[in-house]
């Protein structure tokens, strides 16, 4: 027999039920979107007092080209929610040749930062494939697989 454990969670809005797996999905989710963002050590990209223009656009773009994800400073609260501004360096990115399928990977208020990626990136983090291991994290791996054959 197979017990199943569920947890009921209610917000402002719904409540939902989950099961212990969807649980552990969700904690491992969280704990990978945390080494992405460790991975990204720092904004590579900041947007000043007065806004995002084209060139900051270009500049996302070619970025995301070099690296699966970016992280972008926002100096200012007088531009809108950091959520608009994703959507116009999105936009902004986009009229410069890059995918329309940029992900918002994560926001975080207190930092004022805004970590964007690749398409397929935030598919990549919940299956704990980015960010790739270290070194010191591949000769161990290694070492176990040479343990165990």
């Amino acid at each position: 027999t197979t017990t199943t454990t569920t947890t009921t969670t209610t917000t402002l809005f719904s409540t939902t039920t989950k099961t212990e797996k969807e649980n552990e999905e969700d904690d491992s989710t969280i704990k990978n979107m945390e080494a992405a963002w460790r991975w990204i050590r720092k904004p590579l990209l900041s947007i000043g007092g007065k806004g995002a223009k084209t060139s900051h656009g270009n500049s996302l773009r070619q970025l995301l080209d070099a690296h699966t994800c970016v992280k972008v400073k926002v100096n200012s609260q007088n531009i809108g929610t950091l959520e608009e501004v994703f959507e116009t360096l999105k936009e902004l990115a986009v009229e410069t040749g890059a995918s329309k399928d940029v992900e918002l990977l994560q926001i975080r208020q207190s930092e004022n930062m805004i970590m964007f990626g690749q398409p397929g990136t935030l598919n990549l983090i919940q299956k704990g494939e980015y960010p790739p291991l270290t070194k010191k994290q591949q000769r161990e791996m290694e070492e176990e697989e040479d343990v165990d054959n």
